[in-house]
């Protein structure tokens, strides 16, 4: 046996046991009560209380083509005719015409008038008036002759009292336009006023739950295919359920009328008929639209057409060409068309597809709900006398099909996401893996390139050097564009790890621009930061706003030939507001929303590349609670704006976080600076960080290493302390700070100490490649990322500190050769001396012998190379040389000191004075014919002393001085220069040779040392 046909005798089956049940239940439900009698209905032995409302069936009297009440005088000229009886309920067909006028009666007897009645009417076709021992309690329309009559055909409820005894009640009903039926078509119902409330109630609530189970659901669908418009299906669906509701309102209690207002009769039929229509054609089409492979397509199609005729008859002669047998065929197809639903609804179970079952029995419960309408109209049985369980069963049965649908599609999007998400796992590790292959071999070709470039030995061509330039470049793109896949693999993958703190966007965009300059100084770009010194710290990564400035500078770079690019910041509206502006060519207006999609290919891209970083900046900013925008004008220029909140207080950049954000410190933490640490300590370390906490980690990570450690808090200390007298081994310096970045500072340091005098280890948050570039293009000795190891700082400290104490040595080991060195010239002058003197002046040749043996001692002495002696020493050495000087010219040199007791204890490098002494003798008053005087002072000054070599001698011109303090011009003769002296000073106390002079008025040098006495 096929499944359709047992998916027939499954229908059959279902639709008999259906109409069997509400069959037995209304027959089981159905009271006996008093039946109407040739007019008159005895009520005298009915309780009310007990038994409840009576229904007026029966015979009545009718008095067809009059209107007893309305039209009395017409009725007396019929009076002759006297009346016929009529089954109540029942239309008048066979008495007379089914258009016109007539009046029903019935007499009641009673015997209890001490109550409240009341009558609810049904349908009364089509205008009627309910007429109770003479008084109108209550109408429907207007029931009159067809110039006066007025028709509305809605239910109502009429309150009245009773007399004891016969009551007569008339009923008087006009029909001028309805060709199907006329009359009495329901019950009336008499009862006691709070029954009849109570079934109006009834009646009215159960139109009501129909009408907005159905709204709502109908509403539900049409919205759903919003969201879903490639299943027409569901907006076929929603539409039948607003026909039900649309049929519900305008049947029964007529509750449309209730909310509008009443409206003309062809109105309210028509849209009676078509909605009752729409709903057979919306169930031939929804099987249609979602069912196709288990529907009849003849049967579906033929159902449509009819179904449209029957629409097109109803919408446009409905009152004119409806008969009985056509209200028939409108009842038989709509009971039809869900009946082959059902049918498609069984035949797909059969076929296992999901939720069928559910649309069976909601088409089923729709077949109770039509059947008891069926009931209703051709049988009088009223609406609400079964409770409105078809609506909620539907709702039901559709939430149910709708919740699996959705559990079925949402278990298909999981495995399809995780399939997705597998796919794009392998291809995120793909690009990772790649671009990790490529790390290496792209480096390689760089410092090969780089190498060729800078190969001396075989210098390269102009033609391979700009190639080589060209490759380097290419080369330097391509590894950025490596970094920024894996950067963006991370961002998708939530690696990607951002840790918020305040930070100086000045001097971060103070770095980036600084690196960006060099390597646009082959294009006519002006880089211009123009950041405020005094904005207030930003609440960000520092690392990454790094990388967004870097990536939006390089993206304006590439779209800019000549021109500025400017960086500018404010605050604006509570938040830091930063433009990046340039004057290239501007982004076309149709790849503005795509410029942040990852690659994107648009025109311009394919022929500037990928365009990486502007994603990564837009995301990485978004991490950091701010916004990324963009305005262009082609041919103009482009400016791209971000904002970022402001910093509320500090956090430590350099704690690690399990979390993807450091949460801020509690308190802050802080202390006055400059802070000194251990003032005895061998070796002076000064730290520099606007942070008092990563100031607090250093100073506790250098407090076992017995070094005098300095701490300031930001460029400006730092520079001071480099400028006051007192030697600074090494600087640890902050890249990134607020007013002076640590850029300038080591620039600054740099235009007074070598690297050697004084290394710098730069020590920041950024990781980008750039960013080390920076810092080693401003003179950084070494490059420390934060967080760092403490031991692998101790280990750079110790590296940097082992580097200057070599050039220390290197310094006295110079100065122990140079003076050691005897001065041909100056000896044969001072043995002709001797030898002249030992003619006439034996005692001045002994003395002169004596004084050369001093000087020499003290030439050859290997405590040259001590790194400390007292004064006492260096002075018997100027007074040796100054004893023989004066024995070659006599009066010609006059010497004179001026120095404390307590300044001979003092503690300082040999040979820092005596080549001052010996310069001003040479090379001052030695030029002059008449001589002159050298003069040696030494004085308290600043916590130390302050030794003053004077001559008044020739003097220096000005543009020499600088000279002589780079290098020796001592008449080609090698000796202890100036250079020498100064470069002691600076690596010994931080302190430089203080040099003034005059031509022909002589020469002052000094310098200071700290008071070092043993």
């Amino acid at each position: 046996m096929s499944r359709k046909i047992i998916a027939a005798l499954i229908t059959i089956a279902m639709l008999f046991a259906t109409y069997g049940l509400l069959l037995t239940y209304f027959t089981m439900n159905k009271k006996t009560m008093p039946i109407a009698t040739d007019g008159t209905m005895d009520l005298t032995n009915w309780a009310f209380e007990e038994n409840g409302v009576v229904r007026l069936d029966g015979q009545w009297e009718f008095y067809p083509h009059r209107l007893l009440f309305s039209h009395p005088i017409d009725s007396e000229r019929m009076a002759d005719q006297p009346p016929s009886l009529i089954q109540v309920p029942g239309y008048w067909a066979k008495q007379m015409d089914t258009l016109g006028v007539a009046t029903y009666r019935l007499r009641i007897l009673i015997d209890d008038d001490s109550v409240v009645y009341g009558i609810k009417t049904a349908a009364v076709l089509i205008s009627n008036r309910l007429i109770v021992n003479g008084q109108v309690v209550g109408s429907s329309g207007d029931p009159n002759l067809e110039e006066d009559y007025r028709a509305l055909n809605k239910p109502y409820v009429s309150y009245f009292t009773l007399k004891q005894g016969w009551n007569d009640i008339l009923v008087e009903v006009a029909n001028h336009e309805f060709r199907v039926a006329s009359g009495i078509g329901e019950s009336i119902q008499l009862g006691k006023a709070d029954q009849i409330s109570r079934i109006r109630d009834l009646a009215t609530a159960h139109d009501w739950v129909v009408l907005t189970a159905f709204l709502i659901m109908g509403l539900y669908f049409i919205g759903l295919f919003s969201q879903r418009r490639n299943d027409f299906s569901l907006v076929v669906f929603g539409l039948v359920c607003l026909f039900i509701a649309a049929f519900t309102s305008v049947s029964g209690e007529r509750v449309l009328f209730d909310v509008i207002g009443p409206f003309p009769f062809w109105l309210y039929f028509r849209i009676q008929m078509v909605v009752t229509v729409g709903v057979g054609v919306g169930f031939f089409l929804y099987v249609y639209t979602a069912f196709r492979p288990y529907s009849h397509k003849w049967l579906t199609k033929g159902g449509l057409v009819t179904g449209t005729c029957l629409l097109l008859l109803h919408l446009g002669f409905a009152t004119q060409l409806t008969t009985g047998l056509l209200r028939l065929v409108t009842s038989l197809y709509v009971t039809l068309a869900l009946l082959y639903a059902t049918y498609v609804f069984v035949h797909a179970v059969l076929h296992k597809v999901a939720g069928s079952w559910y649309l069976a029995v909601a088409a089923m419960a729709l077949n109770a709900m039509i059947l008891n309408q069926n009931l209703n109209v051709y049988f009088g049985v009223p609406i609400y006398s079964f409770a409105p369980v078809e609506p909620f069963l539907v709702l039901l049965m559709l939430a149910l099909l709708m919740s699996l649908r959705f559990s079925n599609a949402f278990q298909r999007i999981e495995e399809l996401s995780q399939q997705l998400l597998e796919a794009d796992k392998h291809k995120d590790d793909f690009l990772a893996r790649t671009s990790h292959e490529f790390k290496t071999p792209l480096h390689g070709v760089m410092n090969i390139s780089r190498s060729m470039l800078d190969d001396v030995a075989n210098p390269a061509t102009a033609e391979q050097r700009e190639k080589l330039q060209l490759m380097i470049e290419v080369t330097r793109k391509l590894s950025q564009l490596v970094y920024d896949i894996l950067d963006l693999s991370k961002l998708k993958q939530g690696e990607f790890r951002i840790v918020l703190a305040p930070v100086d966007v000045r001097s971060v965009v103070e770095v980036q621009i600084r690196f960006y300059a060099y390597l646009c100084t082959d294009k006519d770009i002006q880089l211009v930061n123009q950041v405020p010194a005094d904005l207030p710290l930003a609440q960000a990564d520092e690392n990454r706003i790094s990388q967004v400035i870097s990536n939006l500078l390089d993206n304006a770079i590439k779209h800019t030939e000549h021109g500025t690019i400017i960086v500018t910041g404010k605050e604006h509206g509570g938040l830091l507001q930063f433009e990046v502006r340039d004057t290239g060519a501007g982004i076309d207006p149709e790849n503005l929303p795509h410029i942040y999609e990852p690659f994107k290919s648009t025109e311009e891209t394919r022929k500037r590349g990928f365009g990486l970083g502007l994603p990564i900046a837009k995301q990485l900013i978004d991490l950091q609670g701010g916004t990324l925008a963009v305005m262009s004008t082609l041919g103009v220029g482009t400016t791209f704006t971000f904002t970022l909140p402001m910093a509320l207080q500090h956090s430590d950049p350099w704690v690690p976080s399990s979390t993807s954000y450091a949460q801020p410190l509690e308190k802050e933490y802080s202390f006055s600076t400059p802070y000194i640490m251990n003032p005895d300590g061998q070796r002076t370390v000064l730290i520099v960080d606007d942070q008092y906490v990563n100031l607090k980690v250093l100073l506790d990570a250098l407090q076992s290493l017995n070094y005098r450690v300095i701490a300031v808090k930001d460029g400006y200390e730092a520079l001071e302390q480099i400028d006051q007298p007192g030697r600074i081994d090494l600087v640890i310096l902050d890249l990134m700070m607020p007013g002076m970045s640590g850029y300038e500072v080591c620039l600054e340091i740099r235009k007074r100490y070598s690297l050697l005098d004084l290394p710098v280890l730069m020590v920041t948050a950024a990781l980008q490649p750039q960013d080390k570039v920076a810092a080693f293009q401003v003179g950084a000795n070494d490059y420390l990322p934060k967080p760092f190891d403490l031991e692998e700082l101790k280990a750079r400290i110790g590296s940097l500190l082992a580097m200057k104490e070599s050039l220390g040595r290197a310094v006295h080991m110079e100065v122990a050769f140079l003076q050691s060195q005897i001065k041909p010239h100056f000896l044969y002058n001072v043995l002709n001396s001797i030898v002249s003197s030992s003619y006439t002046d034996v005692e001045r040749a002994r003395n002169m012998i004596i004084a050369l043996a001093d000087y020499l001692r003290g030439s050859f002495r290997f405590s040259n190379t001590d790194e400390r002696i007292e004064f006492d020493e260096e002075f018997q050495l100027i007074q040796t040389y100054v004893e023989i000087e004066q024995a070659r010219f006599g009066d010609r040199i006059s010497f004179k000191y001026d120095i404390p007791e307590d300044a001979y204890r003092s503690k300082m490098p040999p040979l820092l004075l005596q080549p001052l002494v010996e310069n001003a003798i040479r090379h001052g008053i030695g030029a002059r014919i008449e001589g002159g005087t050298v003069e040696l002072k030494a004085e308290r000054s600043e916590g130390g002393w302050l030794f003053t070599v004077i001559d008044d001698g020739v003097g220096i011109s000005p543009e020499r001085i600088d000279l002589l303090l780079e290098q020796n011009e001592s008449n080609g003769e090698h000796g202890v220069g100036l250079r020498n002296i100064n470069k002691r000073l600076r690596f010994e106390y931080g302190t430089s040779l203080e040099l003034a002079s005059e031509p022909g008025h002589g020469t002052s040098v000094a310098f200071r040392i700290p008071d070092l006495q043993s």
